[in-house]
């Protein structure tokens, strides 16, 4: 193996990414037989098979480290290398590019949406206001027939709305019942969200029908579930029954472990709005993405070939049946990307091609009301010259440096919140070298269209450590005998930017 694989190897191997599950093969490899491989049936019997691969091969008699297969969702599976050296048992990944279609029909699904609202004392003021504003403004999106829920909840959770069916006839009471909501006493957000999946619960399985949960607080919780693996079980709990969620945090107090903990396990997105005049644009784009969905209940499985064993699945829960291993990526919208990384070791063998994975990407498509996917099988070439060597595939270099800068923020976050300072912004000073040093790799192998996406994100990414550097600056010595100053506004500020940042990077 180049020097240069294993240090790439070497840096994402390093300590375990918050959201991150692992997965090492048992002793003797899987012993789990095959599945079938055909594609989703529909419900009528019937198949939809646009598994037309585009790219790469679909025989694994030709070898081939990249495919793209699908149409309403477009799938794209690379290795993270095309050649690898002879004899040797060696590391790589497996990367999934997900895309929504942004050319997909027009047809527009039929919504089921859950506005789950705190009304807790410290929503007082403009922050109470602009909340139901923005809630009203994403209700105002949503077109007769969709269905609706209204939850606000403190120290317990009332359905201000129960779930219901919008028409020209009830929107205006509903848009009244959501101004009229008043505060209460203290937090439980947990509560909230129970209340909200017991609503939605009657739209589950509903044909055409895409669930979706808005959760908003600006607090901690001090009631019902309180701890963040408590909080990953009740989002898996959602994310079974097909329900993503989303979290807005609202001002630099509430708690952002467990508003990013529901969002990730949920498959939602983990929003920081720091100034609550900005809420309204929030559910403005949350509402529009919801009524933009082209699948839902979508799911990747990688079925890993003989002698190929996993070592790591990046930042998703998983299942794994034998060689089968299942993701749940929820539903996707028109443009909009969803990531799966795997890091697999295959086996050492003589020069020739060696098949490493089987891909299958399942989803109900919105325009049809069909269950489908989309197909593809992924091998790679042992060679002895080493010269013919390939280096990381700079798609997939981008995303490991993704997941490795989230994982920098977010022990950054840590440290500073120890008060070690100086240690946090080393950790993050680090990172940002390894940004610099893998953005000119990743650029001088860019896949034809490609750079200029690759550039954005390390871009960003260096943006984004260079301001957590910057705000987690060393405070002054506190006066002998005087208690350490609280961090400063910018700072928990910055805590929480760091959080949505990390969360974005790792969809």
């Amino acid at each position: 193996m180049k020097a240069a694989h294993v240090g790439l190897l070497s840096l994402v191997g390093m300590a375990a990414a918050f959201g991150s599950v692992f997965a090492l093969t048992p002793e003797g490899g899987f012993a789990a037989a095959k599945e079938d491989r055909s594609v989703a049936s529909t419900a009528s019997g019937e198949t939809d098979a646009e598994d037309s691969t585009i790219g790469g091969a679909s025989s694994k008699d030709e070898a081939s480290a990249t495919f793209q297969a699908g149409k309403a969702v477009r799938v794209e599976g690379r290795l993270g290398h095309k050649t690898l050296r002879a004899s040797n048992p060696e590391e790589t990944f497996v990367l999934l590019e997900v895309r929504g279609d942004d050319k997909a029909s027009g047809v527009q699904p039929k919504a089921a949406l859950a506005i789950v609202i705190d009304k807790s004392g410290s929503m007082r003021g403009t922050r109470h206001q602009n909340a139901l504003a923005a809630a009203a403004s994403a209700v105002e999106r949503l077109r007769d027939g969709d269905q609706l829920t209204v939850v606000a909840f403190d120290t317990r959770a009332d359905a201000v709305i129960p779930l219901t069916t919008l028409s020209a006839s009830n929107r205006q009471q509903v848009l009244s019942s959501i101004r009229g909501i008043t505060l209460g006493g203290d937090t439980c957000i947990s509560c909230g969200v129970e209340e909200g999946l017991s609503q939605m619960r009657s739209t589950l399985g509903g044909a055409g029908i895409v669930p979706r949960m808005l959760v908003l607080s600006d607090g901690d919780t001090n009631n019902g579930i309180r701890d963040i693996p408590g909080f990953k079980s009740l989002a898996q709990r959602a994310m079974s029954q097909g329900v993503s969620i989303s979290t807005i945090g609202v001002d630099v107090e509430y708690n952002e472990k467990i508003m990013s903990a529901i969002a990730l396990g949920a498959n939602g997105r983990h929003y920081f709005v720091e100034n609550d005049r900005d809420l309204q644009r929030v559910f403005d784009a949350e509402a529009a993405t919801l009524t933009e969905t082209v699948a839902s209940n979508v799911s990747a499985e990688i079925e890993l070939e003989k002698g190929v064993e996993l070592v790591r699945v990046f930042d998703r829960s998983f299942g794994r049946s034998g060689s089968r291993i299942s993701i749940p990526l929820g539903a996707l919208a028109r443009g909009e990307v969803k990531t799966v990384l795997l890091k697999v070791k295959v086996p050492a063998q003589s020069e020739g091609p060696l098949p490493v994975a089987h891909v299958s990407v399942g989803f109900r498509d919105v325009a049809s009301d069909k269950e489908t996917s989309a197909t593809g099988d992924l091998a790679l070439e042992f060679v002895s010259d080493t010269s013919k060597l390939a280096e990381i595939d700079a798609l997939v270099l981008d995303r490991l440096q993704r997941s490795e800068t989230a994982v920098a923020l977010k022990e950054a976050n840590n440290l500073f919140s120890l008060g070690k300072v100086d240690e946090a912004r080393r950790r993050l000073q680090t990172q940002q070298d390894a940004l610099a040093q893998g953005r000119n790799k990743a650029k001088a192998s860019a896949p034809s269209g490609r750079a200029g996406d690759i550039d954005k994100s390390f871009q960003s990414q260096e943006e984004e450590v260079g301001k957590s550097i910057q705000n987690f600056a060393t405070p002054p010595p506190a006066a002998a005998g005087a208690a350490p100053a609280p961090a400063a506004r910018p700072q928990k500020s910055q805590v929480k930017r760091n959080i949505e940042f990390s969360d974005n990077l790792m969809q």
